[in-house]
């Protein structure tokens, strides 16, 4: 499956990723080409800013690892580039919001309107690199829905408000 997508913007071309594709690929160190992890999750800042990967755990502590967006040379279908391991970073108490991991988890968050209307469950994110935001979320109304109708789009807004329980967005036009 591919992992990214290219669509015209008015800025030209942007390049975007979906989260599910990036999770489980190897990350390459440029200088060996030795594998130094695997990603496990993606993270974002309470700005709704792409602010990079986390990694498997290594080893019997396990700490978590992640890399910082602006250490990453590439992401492709394939794999993860890095040009050094020691874009590895160590965290002690994460300030990041993850799609999976992590008590402010993205996925299965219901999507509120400001309305009251509830327009599904966060399944996927889309996000772009650079500059570093959520683009998009996919979203499910269950297996049972997905099946018939297919999962929804919705485009990130500026002024959404990530509530302990849910994601509320202001009312727009309907949803894809």
């Amino acid at each position: 499956m591919v992992s990214s997508l290219i669509l015209n913007d008015t800025e030209g071309m942007m390049f975007m990723h979906r989260s599910h594709d990036i999770i489980g690929l190897p990350v390459i160190e440029l200088k060996t080409g030795k594998e130094v992890g695997r990603v496990r999750d993606l993270l974002f800042n309470e700005r709704w800013q792409y602010f990079g990967l986390l990694l498997n755990y290594k080893g019997v502590f396990k700490q978590g690892r992640y890399l910082k967006a602006e250490t990453i040379s590439a992401i492709g279908n394939d794999c993860v580039l890095i040009s050094n391991k020691r874009a590895i970073s160590y965290y002690h108490s994460p300030d990041w919001i993850a799609l999976f991991a992590g008590p402010e988890q993205l996925k299965g968050k219901p999507v509120v309107t400001t309305c009251g209307r509830h327009l599904g469950f966060i399944e996927d994110v889309y996000f772009q690199e650079k500059p570093a935001k959520i683009v998009a979320y996919e979203l499910s109304d269950g297996i049972l829905s997905d099946i018939m109708v297919g999962r929804k789009t919705l485009d990130h807004t500026h002024g959404a408000i990530l509530g302990e329980e849910v994601l509320i967005v202001e009312e727009r036009e309907p949803v894809l």
